[in-house]
């Protein structure tokens, strides 16, 4: 790893708040004080309940499997991602799955390990069609993936969710063939793609999952130093 100082820093996250979009127009973000300083409490304090899908957030293998690994099975050292690789096609459409065709996986270098997927629908994350008619990805793309990319443990996307709300049948198999394997790929979803473009160089990527024992998903926290 490079020495931090030799690019810039850049999230490629979202933080939550109360108007986070929700697949399927689910529940936000709920914050609720439990001290409050102007109140006559000595600290502030808050109380948050939200989905642990919310956000940008990780889907690991239990999501789908049982006994699939949860956030608690992954070692330190595995969100750092030292060969990180931007698929930019945007702009996509609603409802748009996206396959092996429009993926063009052949100019993706072998040794990637964490594909970023732009589809440009993180600029529609303010309307209802965001959650409403999302893109999703099709199932035959991980296998292929996972054929060609022996490295490669993650793939994230500016999309609500792997499945199209108005794909759900695709979009769980597309969850299955992704998480439900001996080697499987994660889901990075809802990620803010807008500050990158094809011209980005990257140096490395840090995904800090919030880490709650057991978990089959985790809000987190996207960190990418990109070279300009």
């Amino acid at each position: 790893m490079k020495d931090r100082s030799s690019g810039k820093w850049i999230y490629l996250s979202y933080q939550l708040s109360t108007e986070t979009p929700a697949y399927g127009g689910g529940k936000s973000l709920k914050s609720e004080s439990v001290k409050d300083i102007e109140k006559g409490d000595s600290s502030n304090s808050l109380c948050w309940s939200f989905s642990n899908h919310l956000g940008t957030h990780i889907d690991f293998p239990s999501h789908f499997v049982n006994e699939g690994h949860t956030v608690s099975d992954y070692h330190p050292d595995f969100w750092i991602f030292q060969h990180p690789f931007l698929v930019d096609l945007s702009p996509v459409g609603p409802g748009t799955i996206i396959s092996t065709e429009n993926c063009n996986y052949n100019r993706i270098p072998v040794e990637t390990d964490l594909i970023l997927i732009k589809t440009g629908f993180c600029n529609l994350r303010n309307k209802a069609v965001y959650w409403k008619n999302n893109p999703g990805v099709s199932p035959e793309l991980a296998f292929v993936l996972r054929e060609n990319f022996s490295k490669l443990r993650m793939i994230g996307f500016d999309s609500i969710s792997t499945s199209s709300y108005t794909h759900r049948k695709i979009g769980r198999e597309a969850h299955r063939a992704f998480l439900n394997h001996n080697r499987p790929i994660l889901l990075l979803e809802d990620m803010d793609l807008s500050k990158i473009d094809q011209k980005t160089v990257f140096d490395h990527i840090i995904v800090a999952p919030l880490r709650v024992e057991n978990s089959d998903a985790a809000p987190c926290t996207v960190l990418a130093e990109i070279n300009e």
